[in-house]
Formats: C-alpha cells, structure tokens, sequence
C-alpha cells in the first residue's frame, strides 16, 4: 500500500524564547501536527545548525518533502564571522535546510505587523519601547520583551509579510546573502518566506 506523504515543516531555533514560543503558538493556533518547533539553546547559528544537519539524517527522509528551517538572530555574529556566517548558509542549503534570518533582531519581525521599518533597528530599549507604542495605538496593552504575543500579532500578519516584502524584495532563490546579513542589510528578514510556507498547512 502506497504511504501518502503529509510534510511537516520543522522549526529551529537557538534562543531560549521568542523565536520558538511564537512557532508554538503558531502551532497551536493552527491545531496541526505538522508545524514542530524546536529548540536547542546554544551560542551561535553555526552550533545549531551542526546539531540540525546531525538530527537531520537520523530523522528525514527527503521523500516525505518535510521541510526544515533554521532561525537566528544576525545581532553581532556576522560583525564577528562573516565567513562563518556566509559559511553556515552554504552548508544549509547543502543540506536541503533552509535559512529564516531576522537582521538585527527578532523584534523587528514584531514591529513589521504595524509599520514599513526602513531604517536600521538595534536591539534594546529603543526598539522595545517602539514596539510597546504600536501596541498601545492598537488596544493590544503592553509589551515586554520575549512576552507571548503571537495572538495579539495575527491580525496584521499579512501587513507584516507584506512590509517584509518591501524590505527583502528577491525570492529566497535569489538572496545576497553577503549583503542581507551585513549592516547592508540591516533591517531585512527572511521570516516571511517561513511564515506563508507554514499557512500553507491548512489549505
């Protein structure tokens, strides 16, 4: 008897909150079992995602048309190895695994449900406090960092794609990568691309 695939899509991230709990939020909005978000906190992108391609071939068969991204935050890891940075997206897509990078920071995903950020962000104060502003004006209360708020943010997901979408305007096929994860690139993120891959779920 013929087994029918149905693809999961896997979720990694290396942070102990923000990322993960909003996938499993996503997740359990949904109410599927195909969306698996998983964390491995550790201190950088390249260590995770040697532990992603290590989990990989013990656990996906390419037939089952599973997909597997990788999250980060860029924050300062290109600054600091933009050859191990360069190098981790080749040997993720070497691996059929593909990349959700958010430059600088997570935060800006959260932001980009309210307004077009054309400008650089920086992780901290600031942009927490603009953040906490855009839930004000919209009756959603306040906003704390790493605070679950994946209920609050639907409604302007689609804004959120979209302003994503002006920000990085190549497919993902076409990335610069050199230059999306550099200051160049600064704010930019890849997120949007995860995020209408996983609404593809439920249709």
């Amino acid at each position: 008897m013929h087994r029918v695939p149905h693809p999961k899509i896997y979720v990694w991230s290396h942070t102990e909150r923000a990322e993960i709990e909003y996938f499993q939020e996503f997740k359990n909005h949904l109410r599927t079992n195909r969306l698996m978000p998983q964390k491995n906190v550790c201190r950088t992108p390249q260590i995770l995602l040697d532990k992603i391609i290590s989990w990989k071939r013990k656990n996906i068969v390419d037939d089952d048309k599973d997909q597997v991204w990788c999250i980060f935050d860029v924050d300062d890891f290109y600054k600091d190895d933009s050859p191990g940075l360069l190098s981790l997206v080749e040997r993720a897509h070497e691996n059929n695994i593909k990349i959700a990078y958010i430059n600088e920071c997570f935060e800006l995903w959260v932001l980009l449900h309210f307004r077009n950020q054309t400008s650089a962000i920086s992780r901290g104060d600031d942009l927490e406090k603009a953040i906490q502003k855009e839930f004000e004006k919209n009756g959603l209360g306040t906003y704390e960092k790493n605070k679950k708020v994946f209920k609050e943010l639907l409604p302007f997901q689609l804004d959120a794609i979209k302003n994503s979408k002006r920000l990085l305007t190549e497919s993902y096929e076409k990335i610069n990568w050199r230059k999306r994860l550099s200051d160049a690139g600064n704010p930019s993120t890849a997120i949007h691309f995860l995020v209408e891959e996983i609404n593809k779920l439920i249709k």
